[in-house]
């Protein structure tokens, strides 16, 4: 929990996207960490992805507390609609390799207008933001609110990003190397 009031204190973040990889690899799950983060941090907005493959799984994870479903492409199952509302879509992709065995994200009409666009390739690598992904998003879904995710190297690649009409960006390694720091984030909330 120490890193996370760091990230509230010193950098004033107010959202937080937590992946369980362990539900997401069908491992078993880690309710009581996401459950002790609600309650010892109320005031962030959660967004989780837990390998959600229904929305009866949702339902589950939200009966125990409150959060913002992520569902990721390569996990969904379900192929019917169901409500969308808060509900933000992690379009999967390993470079040009589009991880949906739902067929969710070609489908307009079950797709939710907020899309992470994340391509697992570049997660921790520090290669720089997929552009493409997010050019080619901006005309498939051109009403959407785009996140990108995966790359994000520095202060420079967020700027990219922003100038590129991109809503926000996850990250992880640039934070833990300490390429970004509180000022950067001052400056884009």
């Amino acid at each position: 929990m120490p890193l996370i009031e760091r990230l509230c204190d010193d950098l004033g973040m107010q959202q937080l996207y937590l992946a369980d990889l362990d539900a997401i690899q069908g491992k078993g799950n880690n309710l009581l960490t996401l459950q002790t983060i609600a309650h010892t941090f109320p005031q962030l907005i959660l967004w989780i992805d837990a390998g959600f493959s229904s929305p009866a799984a949702i339902q589950t994870l939200q009966s125990q507390l409150a959060f913002r479903p992520v569902i990721g492409s390569e996990s969904w199952q379900f192929n019917g609609w169901f409500p969308v509302d808060q509900t933000i879509l992690s379009i999967d992709s390993v470079d040009d390799n589009l991880r949906d065995p739902s067929g969710i994200t070609r489908d307009s009409a079950r797709r939710p207008d907020t899309l992470i666009l994340m391509n697992l390739s570049r997660v921790g690598s520090l290669q720089g933001p997929d552009m493409e992904r997010l050019t080619c998003w901006q005309s498939v879904a051109p009403d959407a609110t785009l996140y990108m995710a995966g790359g994000v190297r520095n202060r420079s690649d967020i700027e990219k990003l922003q100038s590129a009409g991109a809503a926000g960006v996850l990250l992880a390694s640039a934070l833990h190397n300490g390429a970004l720091t509180a000022a950067d984030f001052q400056d884009f909330s």
